[in-house]
């Protein structure tokens, strides 16, 4: 019987104890733990010690990566005088990465605690240079790169190990596919997460023949209604006069329209769900939950909107190579309350949100600020007002 092999990949000297607690746990599944230290590598007897190990994962079928406070040892192969050499287990991720193996993310709590605010500092910074300067577009890249190399010679790292982990995680969170990252406190935390994993792993392969019902079945009612398109097309009309054939198109046309309408209805209202409120999986219902990411303390108006909207081009050349942006800049100046656990936005939402408005001819830039106006006061909180106590009593 084929048995699944995880490759289990982390510095081994600061996590050896979480390391020996998930072999032991993956064991108990049934699995083959794949780690250096166990001799459950193929040591390739005209290769490096490391690359034995990067060629491993070739061979597995899943990749646990651990993240904690230590960057590891670096990799034979880079130059030492490079500005951050690679490490093992960052060559190990990179390989993963390269032959799509389905993976487990985990990053120790603390450590990516300082990476978001060290994130948060650097990008209000590279903002405020972009908006001080004129950069061309050709040159963002190079500018930004060397604000970030100034900004790291400043600042104060916890550990002096954080610069080159911190480089490591930039890597993970610009990850486009396969991204989801879980932090830990201990391995509890770890042991929970895979447990969860591996029960909806199960699950989704049981019942994958039903989705792939739900998938053929909105695709039988495209090639219906092509048909029937098809049938309106030739529904023909002869002229008597000049004996030419001629086609109705105008309730063709009329069709596709409001077709096309409705996808965009629903692009809008995805790209505010996703500005205004994130969702997130709640294993105790069994189903995803919808919260609120940001409330605003003041009514928008239709030019408070407009403003936002043209303010998002500047915003997205400035943060053109975060995943991410801020609340916090995303809405700046404006009076608003925010999920400090859920207060980032992505990138492609708002890009996207914005290349959609400056598309539109003026009278549908209009329609699009009122519709924005209304979800944005859907999301209206009034401010508590306090009463004064009354001081004339007799005591």
């Amino acid at each position: 019987m084929a048995t699944p092999r995880l490759f289990v990949s982390s510095t081994c000297y600061d996590l050896q104890e979480i390391r020996f607690q998930l072999r032991n746990f993956i064991r108990d599944f049934g699995y083959d733990a794949v780690m250096s230290e166990f001799d459950d590598i193929f040591y390739n007897y005209e290769s490096h010690v490391q690359d034995s190990c990067i060629e491993e994962i070739n061979k597995c079928q899943l990749f646990i990566l651990v993240v904690g406070n230590n960057y590891g040892s670096f990799y034979h192969q880079d130059k030492q005088d490079d500005n951050i050499p690679e490490s093992v287990t960052l060559r190990e991720f990179r390989r993963a990465l390269d032959v799509k193996i389905y993976k487990h993310i985990f990053i120790n709590k603390y450590v990516e605690y300082d990476y978001k605010n060290y994130k948060r500092a650097l990008d209000k910074v590279i903002l405020k240079h972009f908006q001080k300067n004129n950069i061309p577009n050709d040159e963002t890249d190079n500018v930004r790169n060397q604000v970030k190399r100034d900004f790291d010679e400043q600042y104060h790292f916890p550990y002096d190990s954080y610069k080159f982990v911190f480089y490591f995680l930039d890597i993970i969170h610009e990850i486009k596919e396969g991204n989801a990252i879980n932090t830990f406190e201990s391995f509890s935390d770890i042991k929970d997460t895979l447990r969860k994993q591996w029960a909806n792993f199960m699950y989704e392969s049981l019942t994958k023949k039903d989705k792939v019902q739900t998938i053929i079945q909105p695709l039988e009612t495209k090639i219906d209604r092509i048909e029937k398109n098809i049938s309106k097309l030739f529904e023909s009309k002869t002229n008597e006069k000049d004996n030419q054939i001629t086609f109705d198109l105008s309730s063709l046309t009329r069709e596709t329209n409001i077709e096309n309408l409705i996808k965009l209805q629903d692009e809008i209202q995805t790209l505010l769900s996703d500005v205004t409120h994130y969702t997130y999986y709640d294993f105790d219902e069994g189903f995803p939950l919808i919260n609120k990411r940001i409330t605003f303390s003041k009514k928008f108006s239709s030019e408070m909107v407009k403003e936002w909207l043209e303010y998002l081009k500047p915003l997205t050349q400035s943060f053109k190579w975060s995943k991410d942006i801020s609340v916090v800049d995303v809405f700046k100046g404006l009076p608003f309350k925010y999920n400090k656990h859920n207060f980032q936005i992505s990138y492609k939402t708002l890009f996207e949100l914005f290349t959609l408005y400056n598309s539109f001819e003026e009278t549908d830039k209009n329609n699009l600020v009122n519709t924005i106006r209304e979800h944005f006061n859907l999301n209206y909180e009034a401010p508590i007002v306090s009463v004064p106590k009354d001081d004339d009593l007799p005591f």
